[in-house]
């Protein structure tokens, strides 16, 4: 299924081994997109896309797709914080202008602060959806991350965390009591869709299936 262009920005927090990852490759795995474009910071989705060595290979494979179907994963290869955030940037570029494409992007906190994010990152995070991006953004420190993408986001899926600044700085986003989050544990979540209002919670599905569906709340 091709991205349309009700496309999403999703925000997914959590503490490493709180089930995150679990979450986004469940919803991947739904999805079915024919595009998808993967910052992988940890090298965690090879069962999606391939890797690519270049950014150059992935312009040049953007370029043979000719609007067709392509997954491809980039591993950042940048040894000090400037050549990560110069990779991350490069990449936001060729995904904006290729359009109709789920990106998911991990590990944010390695390439914005709360003040400060790439333009190409800025400019997809506040009008990705007329190019039919729908951006996927992990991170284990949202205290830490551009509040642009966070303040535009559709829908934030939150696990659980360890540190207070953390727990505190989601509950005000996705107007929640903060001891909900904080109670959180392994593999349950939160999320607030802004598209419809609804403020819920559930425990991720399992690899082995044991899977426990959300219950919806009003917001």
């Amino acid at each position: 299924m091709a991205v349309t262009h009700d496309a999403k920005i999703w925000a997914v927090i959590g503490a490493s081994g709180t089930g995150k990852g679990l979450w986004v490759k469940q919803k991947l795995r739904e999805i079915k997109a024919s595009r998808m474009v993967f910052w992988d910071f940890k090298n965690e989705y090879g069962e999606f896309a391939k890797q690519v060595q270049t950014l150059d290979e992935i312009r040049r494979a953007m370029i043979a797709a000719k609007g067709g179907a392509l997954a491809i994963r980039y591993v950042p290869r940048g040894a000090g914080e400037k050549a990560v955030r110069k990779e991350f940037e490069a990449l936001c570029e060729l995904v904006y202008a290729f359009g109709q494409t789920v990106f998911v992007a991990e590990e944010l906190a390695n390439v914005t602060t709360p003040g400060w994010a790439p333009a190409a990152w800025r400019k997809m995070t506040t009008s990705g959806r007329h190019e039919a991006v729908h951006i996927i953004g992990c991170t284990q420190n949202p205290a830490l991350v551009d509040k642009t993408f966070l303040g535009n986001c559709s829908l934030v899926h939150v696990c659980a965390l360890r540190e207070f600044p953390h727990r505190q700085y989601v509950a005000r986003s996705i107007d929640c009591p903060i001891e909900k989050v904080t109670a959180l544990q392994k593999f349950e979540w939160i999320e607030r869709n802004y598209d419809t209002g609804e403020l819920s919670d559930g425990r991720v599905s399992l690899p082995t299936g044991r899977a426990s569906r959300g219950n919806a709340r009003g917001a």
